[in-house]
């Protein structure tokens, strides 16, 4: 094949010795797979130093080249030579490299089967040869690959996979190794293509770098415990809820039972998503009291995207209607004096009295079990037993009739609305 222009200003860009070793390396035979077409040309070329890919483009009158040898010499010499290559070839170029000693894969498989493929077969083919194209191309073969083979080739990434201790050097080899990693795994591939298969010769090769990977896995294992730092202890914590009349937030305390260091108020998501790593990584370590809170504020922060339960809530106030029913958080709960609160059998009542300063209305007052007048306000806690709660003590009380949770001591009602002079709830 006579050089065109751009073809010779390719070949006599590159410096003397760089144009000797590719010469010798055409000469060699080293260009072990070469296709393409008069705008593209992909090659192999086995250097003493590796094995490289080239892949040559002509864009307008000039031919661009690139190579994956790292050295600048070699892959100079890599270039050169795959352009060699290809004039030596001329027309006989192949457009794809899914070729065997100059015969295409289909042709030797219906020579060995002596007869033609069918349409499914012949498909089947067809996508053995574009997956090795796209190979050849891009040097990686993927789960994404495999599947469009067998589709029940599990995709468990987007890596390259890794099925083989040296690069196919043809289709053949190629094909060989995909049987091979069909037969690892219990999948079936078409019988037909038993005629260019030999899995007892492509396992030979496989065992010995199968087995020095499994070597070098396990070296990587021991050496990652060796090197591992030492492992810290389990967190132990303890939980404990400050409540006031108008809210209620999580206060954490790092140690054991016998911890001295102070309680932390968990206000920020923060807080909650550090102990939330540790809970995931089972690093840590509290009482069944602690855990109720912990557990309740948790799912409180992910429904109301707030870490403190404000009493003006229903749902805040419901939840705490829960804590206060459980004996068992007792010293839990505590005020903002950190005194635990009291939780008493006697109730609060509703009277109704004559108002003294206004005629024309009644008043009811919220009494305690022993007839005294409370004179502040308290929070109402609706659930199955509605609870009433002060600055340090929970009650159980009367049925809920007003909307909001926040019950004032005294209330005024107009007589007409009253037809007894007195009662009580």
């Amino acid at each position: 094949m006579n050089p065109d222009r751009a073809t010779l200003n390719f070949l006599n860009g590159f410096p003397e010795e760089v144009r000797r070793r590719g010469e010798s390396l055409q000469r060699d035979g080293a260009v072990t797979q070469i296709f393409g077409n008069h705008l593209f040309i992909q090659g192999r070329v086995e250097d003493p130093s590796g094995t490289f890919r080239t892949s040559l483009r002509l864009q307008g009158n000039r031919w661009f080249g690139s190579s994956t040898a790292e050295d600048e010499n070699a892959a100079g010499a890599c270039m050169y030579a795959t352009m060699l290559e290809r004039m030596h070839r001329g027309e006989d170029l192949p457009e794809s490299p899914n070729e065997f000693d100059d015969t295409p894969i289909i042709d030797l498989i219906e020579d060995k089967l002596g007869r033609e493929l069918d349409d499914k077969e012949a498909d089947f083919v067809t996508k053995v040869e574009k997956r090795y194209r796209r190979y050849v191309i891009e040097g990686e073969i993927h789960d994404h690959d495999m599947v469009r083979l067998n589709p029940r080739w599990e995709i468990s990434n987007y890596d390259a996979l890794e099925l083989w201790p040296m690069p196919p050097g043809d289709i053949l080899e190629f094909w060989n190794y995909l049987a091979y990693a069909f037969y690892k795994k219990k999948l079936p591939f078409p019988e037909f293509m038993n005629v260019v298969t030999d899995l007892g010769t492509v396992q030979k090769k496989m065992h010995d770098w199968e087995r020095e990977r499994e070597i070098a896995a396990w070296y990587d294992r021991i050496e990652q415990v060796i090197d591992r730092p030492p492992q810290d202890p389990p967190v132990e914590v303890s939980f404990r809820m400050v409540v006031t009349i108008n809210e209620a937030r999580l206060e954490v305390r790092e140690g054991g039972e016998e911890s001295t260091s102070e309680w932390v108020p968990m206000r920020e998501k923060t807080d909650f998503e550090r102990i939330s790593a540790l809970q995931r990584e089972a690093a840590l370590r509290m009482d069944s009291n602690s855990q109720v809170l912990w557990q309740q504020v948790l799912a409180y922060l992910r429904d109301q995207g707030d870490a403190t339960l404000d009493l003006d809530l229903e749902e805040a106030c419901r939840i705490m209607n829960g804590f206060f029913c459980q004996p068992s958080l007792k010293g839990y709960l505590v005020n903002l004096d950190e005194r635990e609160f009291k939780v008493v059998k006697q109730g609060l009542h509703w009277v109704c009295e004559d108002d003294p300063y206004d005629p024309n209305s009644f008043a009811l007052q919220l009494m305690t079990a022993f007839d005294e007048a409370v004179s502040h306000s308290v929070r109402l806690l609706p659930g199955r037993r509605v609870l009433y709660q002060s600055d340090e003590t929970v009650f159980p009380g009367p049925p809920r009739w007003l909307e909001d949770t926040e019950v004032m001591p005294r209330y005024q009602i107009p007589r007409q609305v009253i037809d007894e002079t007195h009662w009580a709830a």
